[in-house]
């Protein structure tokens, strides 16, 4: 069946949680998409409002696309620390089939809830590739040249003035 390309952008979030006990929130997102995965830039200014606007790419096939809400791209948001490891913020979940239903690119960003926060947004855009007809098959060669003749060339069959 084949595959199509899809395009998720990053938009941001909005309203999460301030972790952070001294400094500013540093935010930055980890996508993954059927066991892909990719990291956005970390936003140093928007602290609990963080903007990235990162386009991934996947491919994903066909038949997932058909088959139901298997495929979701999980969408995990850290803040930044100097000491002691990157902290989760919050997670959410990105149901691509659900996406596709919709239609093939997002007219505006989509929010979707972030798990584990009181009321944090993340923020996306998307776009699937549009289908390509099938090509045509490929033709023979007989088929493309014409038939090709068994009779044999026989020079005294036609006269030949020199």
């Amino acid at each position: 069946m084949g595959s199509r390309r899809f395009e998720l952008t990053i938009v941001g979030a909005e309203s999460l949680p301030d972790i952070r006990r001294l400094g500013r929130m540093k935010v930055f997102a980890v996508v993954s998409v059927n066991g892909y995965t990719g990291t956005t830039h970390t936003d140093r200014d928007g602290e609990t409002n963080p903007t990235w606007d990162f386009p991934f790419v996947f491919n994903v096939s066909e038949a997932h696309l058909q088959r139901g809400p298997e495929v979701d791209a999980v969408v995990d948001l850290y803040c930044e620390t100097t000491l002691g490891g990157d902290k989760i913020v919050g997670r959410a979940l990105i149901p691509v089939k659900t996406l596709f239903d919709r239609g093939i690119r997002s007219e505006g960003s989509l929010g979707f809830p972030v798990a584990g926060t009181a009321s944090g947004r993340l923020y996306i855009r998307y776009c699937f590739e549009e289908k390509e007809p099938p090509s045509p098959p490929r033709r023979r060669r007989n088929e493309v040249w014409g038939k090709i003749s068994t009779k044999r060339f026989h020079s005294e069959d036609y006269d030949f003035y020199y």
